[in-house]
């Protein structure tokens, strides 16, 4: 994959990732939580030896010195140590608890000894890393005495006193976070390239040419600047033939997309044109609903007695067409549409208006298409873009009939990306996704 394939990638599945990164995140913050608050104090010792005046004394002694610092660090962090302090200030917590908080460390070549001590609170870690330092020093000099009231051969004096801290020093949560954040990208970059891959849904038209058996009419962007124009495209390449008046738009993807229907139509009512746009959609997501006429009575009704057309076609004057609404659908409905008086509807339109538009449901969703296909002068087939399968128009092609002439293209219709917004009022769309 490329640049441009992954940027693509990310435009389509960026929910999955964020989904991911909040969660990783989320469980980086929740076990950080639960881990114990520490806090460090540090002091640190010089170790010498009583040497003589020369400077050949001072060189054996602190060579012997740097010998003995090997020795004091494990001293530093004894048994005999944390007893004593452990003693001295009755702690709570067991000597072995106390050895392992605490830590003494010598740079090399050095005869110093830093002492760290580790506690659940600043203070007491101070205090703590003194006390280590005091039994140290006093272990070292009853250690180093080799006679009685004689000066120790050996002492340990402190350089740097222990500090109060004032921050803690673990858990660093800073990089839990920064772990979880990359772990959450890498997670969600996966899942999204596994989810793409899973993915047989239609995105371009170049996918939809290679295995379209008739040609595309149009590429509608909703929303965008150049969607009118292909809309006017669209209606100069359906002008060319005079005899074309009524047209039957039905959706090769499993729902209705009556937003192409609508747009045409309008397009055709800019030309000053009489446009009728009959919604005989039986699955009740057509055009109707957005139209003024949706309680009025409509197509049904018209289906089931012998009224005029014209008593039940409605101005809709915000997109400045005509529009014959459904109306009232029964049990009947569907099989009234594959009847003569369906036939005559049309007929009467054609005396009243210039152009027809018929728009009906999916292919898939109802045998509605393949009986209005004989009865309109020409069909065109829409597809969503993003939201169907290849195998999906495939399948409606094959229920329309692959050789049906009436059929004479296609039209492809896609939304512009959803919101953040809409994304959070609807986050099980997160999923279909």
């Amino acid at each position: 994959m490329g640049l441009i394939d992954y940027w693509r990638l990310l435009r389509r599945r960026w929910p999955i990732i964020v989904a991911a990164v909040v969660i990783c995140t989320g469980a980086a913050y929740g076990y950080a939580s639960t881990l114990p608050t520490e806090y460090t104090a540090s002091s640190s010792v010089y170790v010498s030896m009583a040497t003589g005046t020369s400077v050949n004394d001072s060189y054996q002694g602190g060579l012997a010195a740097q010998q003995r610092v090997r020795s004091y660090v494990d001293l530093a962090n004894s048994v005999t140590v944390a007893t004593f302090v452990h003693d001295q200030l009755g702690l709570k917590s067991s000597v072995n608890d106390l050895r392992g908080r605490i830590v003494a460390v010598s740079p090399p070549a050095t005869t110093i000894i830093i002492i760290t001590v580790k506690d659940s609170t600043a203070a007491g870690a101070r205090v703590l890393a003194d006390e280590v330092v005091s039994q140290f020093r006093a272990l070292v000099s009853k250690l180093e005495v080799t006679q009685t009231d004689a000066a120790p051969a050996a002492r340990a004096e402190v350089i740097d006193k222990a500090q109060t801290p004032t921050q803690p020093s673990a858990p660093q949560k800073k990089r839990f976070y920064i772990l979880g954040l990359l772990a959450g990208l890498a997670l969600g970059l996966g899942a999204a390239i596994v989810r793409d891959k899973l993915d047989k849904r239609v995105r371009t038209s170049t996918e939809l040419e290679a295995f379209l058996p008739m040609p595309i009419l149009g590429i509608v962007d909703d929303g965008r600047p150049g969607a009118a124009g292909e809309l006017r495209r669209l209606r100069t390449r359906l002008t060319e033939d005079p005899e074309l008046v009524s047209l039957l738009m039905t959706s090769l993807s499993p729902h209705s997309e009556p937003d192409v229907a609508i747009g045409l139509a309008r397009t055709f009512a800019d030309t000053g044109a009489r446009v009728v746009l009959v919604d005989a959609d039986t699955t009740g997501q057509g055009s109707t609903r957005r139209s003024p006429a949706a309680t009025s009575a409509g197509l049904a009704e018209l289906l089931r007695n012998s009224a005029t057309p014209s008593s039940a076609v409605m101005a809709w004057p915000e997109v400045g067409i005509n529009v014959l609404p459904l109306g009232g659908m029964d049990f009947r409905t569907p099989d009234l549409l594959d009847s003569e008086r369906f036939s005559d509807i049309i007929s009467k339109l054609r005396s009243e208006f210039d152009h027809i538009l018929v728009e009906c449901a999916p292919v898939t969703a109802a045998a509605d298409a393949i009986a209005l296909a004989r009865r309109c002068d020409a069909t065109i087939g829409i597809i969503e873009l993003g939201q169907t399968t290849s195998n999906q128009v495939r399948g409606a092609v094959a229920t329309f009939g692959v050789d049906n002439k009436r059929m004479i293209g296609t039209v492809v219709f896609s939304r512009p990306h959803r919101s953040v917004g809409d994304m959070v009022r609807h986050p099980l769309d997160l999923v279909k996704r």
